[in-house]
């Protein structure tokens, strides 16, 4: 089979290798045949070995893949040859709280490998069935940005009808967060330096409205917009210094999930608005293979469509990783590993 593979010396590291066919799956175990992959942000860490280090040996590249299944070992209830399915970020997190044991298990970094494949073997209780009204390719960015999204608004802040979300930026996860709003009657306020961004997810997403991040007096424009109140819900993806503008636009009893860190791994903010209006932080590591499942079911009653932005061939995954760095893309990246039939 094809895969490609990352070794963390850089964003050529990636490199289209040749490895045996994988047999028949053992117990408990499914085997898949690949046939869309999301990108991540996270993706291009691993590449550039700003996550985890070098990987040595290398690793097969990326976390999100949706595809169909060609086969089921021993013990496998719930899953048969053609059923489409999507995978969970770790091997091993079947429910409730992260073990110390289950985080190593995270694919596509830190010596685990990943799905940008021709064919994976999966843990059956990691594998969860895709929508009925999504295609595979969109079925692909559930993994990662849809249950950060979930973990942060639902799974942790229980999101209700009539609060305030705030999400950074125009990514995969702040799309699944201002659709997650819409589908649970909340109301959504994005951050983007783009005017067409802006517009574009107004109208297409229900956004109440944007702000430019770029402003210093962002928070009071999000105090502005919610009539003082500030907001209830925080999906804060950048961290670094906008973690304390966040924390100021919060109402009383907010709920923030820190999800990323484009803007860096040191945080600095005032504790006085953090205590006053008794604010909860919460970090976010991905979710369990339980909560997947039950993004995955929220999505299809919901009629809810992942947004994905543009889809690259296989062999042309190199140039995936290039776009997705440049940031121009709206929601999602994929790769298309096979063509449907």
């Amino acid at each position: 089979m094809r895969c490609f593979i990352v070794d963390g010396s850089g964003p050529a590291s990636l490199q289209m290798v040749e490895r045996p066919d994988h047999s028949t799956p053992g117990r408990g175990e499914v085997l898949v045949e690949v046939h869309a992959v999301s990108l991540n942000y996270r993706d291009l860490l691993v590449a550039d070995g700003r996550y985890g280090g070098p990987q040595n040996p290398p690793i097969i590249a990326c976390s999100d893949m949706a595809g169909v299944v060609a086969a089921v070992g021993p013990g496998v209830f719930g899953f048969k040859a053609g059923n489409r399915v999507l995978n969970a970020p770790f091997r091993q997190w079947p429910a409730g709280a992260l073990r110390r044991d289950w985080s190593r298990t995270f694919v596509g970094g830190q010596g685990v490998d990943g799905v940008l494949a021709e064919q994976i073997i999966y843990p059956a209780d990691a594998l969860v069935h895709v929508p009925s009204h999504m295609t595979l390719e969109q079925g692909s960015t559930l993994t990662i940005a849809g249950l950060t999204a979930w973990g942060a608004m639902v799974t942790h802040s229980r999101v209700r009808p009539g609060d305030w979300v705030l999400a950074h930026g125009t990514g995969g996860v702040a799309i699944f967060a201002a659709q997650l709003a819409k589908l649970f009657h909340a109301r959504a306020i994005l951050s983007t330096s783009s005017l067409e961004k802006g517009r574009l997810v107004r109208e297409r997403f229900g956004v109440v409205e944007t702000i430019d991040y770029r402003d210093p007096q962002w928070p009071k424009r999000v105090r502005e917009i919610t009539g003082g109140r500030g907001v209830d819900v925080v999906v804060e993806t950048a961290g670094g210094e906008q973690l304390g503008g966040s924390i100021e636009s919060c109402n009383y009893g907010a709920r923030v999930g820190l999800i990323g860190v484009l803007g860096g791994m040191d945080c600095k903010f005032s504790a006085f608005p953090l205590m006053m209006h008794q604010v909860t932080i919460r970090g976010i590591y991905m979710e369990s293979a339980q909560e997947l499942q039950a993004l995955a079911l929220a999505l299809e009653e919901g009629k809810v469509e992942p947004c994905v932005d543009r889809v690259f061939s296989f062999e042309d995954a190199p140039a995936a990783y290039d776009y997705l760095r440049s940031g121009r893309h709206l929601g999602k990246v994929v790769i298309q590993v096979r063509k449907p039939k």
